[in-house]
């Protein structure tokens, strides 16, 4: 495999477009139907798809960091994955702080944030069902994909270094996991859209997805067996499953588990692959996906107030939309360009000593 593995970076930047879109959807021109002005079936989904990334891409860059030196090598593995998340999310923080103390977000006051709910969000444990009320809402997938490689070593072991039959317990449990979840009955807007501050659920979830990340990891080298144009149909047939299963089953159960054999398929990056996902655009836009993911619903508010003052039509809210989604790509380049690259570089070098085994660019798509 490359280190650098382009089809894997372009999903995850094709993944965050869709939720920002989904987002934006949601909003209610007129207030009293209540009718969202578009929707992104299982929109909600592509976090999934980026906790099963994060479970691939590791297990390809660690698969035997723990076999040996264990406490440096997590110590060192932490610090990298701290230097990968950290300095961005809180550049990212602080822009939520600033739009709160502009008076910006309506009732939402700095008098709603307890201090357990500051120690919460600065240490990113909003997803871990300790009742953090969270700055910004969608770092709740942060915070739990964090807490998820605290878990990693054990995970690694059995799911990629042990035999068939604790990878296949491993899969089980996490696959059992996502069912449970599913009719847990806490989902929002779906079985699995479960994201509740008060629950661990929203963990479990993202060790789940982490889980079978791993596990598709173990086998997906199989794939190279096969032709370079079966693997290409392959790309297109999973692809249009999945769009098929969202949009005609409500259930996730189905849908999710298609993106276990699409992240497979797209990382033996093949034609079909890095056409659709590896070109320059989708390779740009997964390289910044983090700080997309966590600066979209800076904006949500204004692309709201906006459409109003402008007759609250759908193409007046459309053109707000179209400016939001600008200012989101701009802030987020710089935030990639300014702040998590050159973080990551100073805490890697203050912190990490070079222990453990790296490949370069391996881990961009995390």
């Amino acid at each position: 495999m490359p280190a650098d593995i382009r089809a894997l970076t372009g999903v995850r930047g094709v993944a965050a477009v869709v939720i920002v879109v989904y987002h934006y959807g949601k909003f209610h021109l007129d207030r009293e139907n209540g009718v969202e002005v578009w929707n992104v079936p299982h929109g909600y989904m592509p976090v999934d798809l980026f906790f099963m990334l994060s479970g691939f891409v590791i297990g390809y860059v660690y698969r035997d960091a723990f076999a040996v030196e264990f406490l440096n090598n997590y110590r060192t593995f932490l610090i990298k994955r701290v230097a990968r998340i950290y300095p961005a999310y809180l550049a990212i923080c602080a822009l939520y702080a600033l739009k709160i103390a502009a008076g910006l977000t309506g009732e939402e006051t700095f008098a709603r944030f307890s201090g357990l709910d500051i120690i919460g969000n600065l240490l990113m444990l909003v997803g871990w069902g300790l009742h953090v009320y969270p700055l910004i809402g969608v770092s709740w997938a942060s915070s739990a994909e964090f807490g998820s490689y605290f878990a990693a070593p054990l995970l690694i072991r059995y799911t990629l270094r042990e035999g068939v039959a604790a990878f296949a317990a491993c899969v089980a449990l996490a696959v059992l996991a996502i069912y449970l979840i599913g009719i847990s009955g806490q989902g929002v807007a779906g079985p699995l859209d479960v994201v509740s501050v008060d629950s661990l659920l929203p963990l479990v979830r993202a060790i789940a997805g982490f889980t079978l990340g791993l596990a598709t990891f173990r086998y997906a080298s199989q794939l190279d067996r096969l032709s370079a144009l079966l693997q290409d149909t392959i790309v297109i047939v999973i692809l249009l499953s999945i769009l098929a299963a969202a949009v005609l089953l409500t259930d996730d159960f189905v849908v999710y588990l298609l993106l276990v054999p699409l992240i497979a398929i797209l990382s033996r990056d093949g034609r079909a692959a890095r056409l659709l996902f590896g070109n320059r655009l989708a390779y740009h836009l997964g390289t910044i996906s983090y700080s997309i993911y966590l600066i979209h619903p800076l904006f949500l508010t204004f692309a709201e107030r906006s459409s109003r003052h402008f007759g609250s039509t759908r193409a007046a809210y459309l053109a707000c939309v179209l400016v939001c989604f600008a200012a989101i790509w701009l802030l987020s380049y710089l935030s990639y360009r300014y702040v998590e690259m050159p973080g990551r570089r100073i805490v890697t070098a203050r912190f990490a000593a070079e222990i453990m085994p790296a490949v370069a660019g391996a881990a961009r798509p995390t």
